[in-house]
């Protein structure tokens, strides 16, 4: 597993706007003084320059290019929302393997058991339990072990998935038809095999498999995506480009 220190630095970061931001390319022709004077109230550039390489490797990088063209096409198109925040989300996810891996171990766990409360000493059991097999980790203290754990419900407090002070609520989220057909979209491409019906990724629609098969089906979202059912196997195909589904789904 790819062990950083992003996380840390994502939950310190004050506005996700600068990375909207950055993944929009709207700073690409200014200097990193510039965007800090301009985008931000970080007041020191090596503060700045953690945030600014942090952003890049783990929410503005992409797996392919059709993830690029989506995630970047909606930045440029609109403003900082619920939806942009839920790509951050999933493509922080597929970049960030420390962040997947607590979302698989902690997150997802416990949002779908139906609990509302998430804390820090959940998230730091498991980064324990990780830490036993991890040599990286090994290495770090226990202090940064405890930032790391308040950090992450910091991150998922920032993308809009938990609410609250030390002890974190779920959010429980109801993806939007516009939001649903955006992480089909994602989802086929994060998802290496072509059996969508049997992805680990498919959690991050916040929903049962079997419901989100039957989400699938719908006849609403046939203008969209190809789907191919035959009961065990789930084939999906885009209709559009992955810029077009932006513009689309606007």
């Amino acid at each position: 597993m790819d062990i950083n220190s992003d996380i840390n630095i994502l939950g310190g970061v004050p506005d996700y706007d600068l990375v909207r931001v950055y993944i929009a390319g709207e700073a690409k022709d200014k200097s990193s003084d510039e965007i800090q004077r301009e985008y931000t109230t970080v007041k020191t550039e090596k503060a700045f320059k953690r945030f600014q390489r942090a952003i890049d490797k783990s929410m503005n990088s992409f797996k392919t290019a059709e993830l690029k063209d989506m995630i970047q096409t909606f930045c440029n198109m609109e403003s900082l929302d619920e939806t942009m925040l839920l790509m951050f989300f999933w493509n922080m996810s597929v970049n960030n393997e420390m962040f997947a891996y607590l979302n698989e171990q902690v997150y997802f766990p416990i949002l779908f058991s139906g609990r509302t409360i998430v804390t820090a000493e959940e998230v730091l059991a498991c980064l324990k339990e990780l830490k036993q097999k991890e040599e990286t980790l090994k290495k770090w203290s226990d202090s940064t072990m405890s930032i790391t754990a308040s950090k992450y419900l910091t991150v998922l407090k920032k993308l809009g998935l938990v609410d609250g002070g030390i002890k974190k609520k779920i959010v429980y989220k109801n993806l939007s038809d516009k939001q649903f057909v955006l992480f089909v979209y994602w989802l086929m491409q994060a998802e290496e095999s072509t059996n969508l019906s049997d992805s680990s990724w498919m959690k991050y629609g916040f929903m049962e498999k079997q419901y989100f098969i039957e989400r699938c089906l719908q006849n609403k979202y046939r203008s969209y995506i190809n789907i191919s059912f035959n009961g065990e196997i789930l084939r999906a195909e885009p209709i559009m480009t992955y810029e077009e589904i932006c513009h689309e789904c606007k």
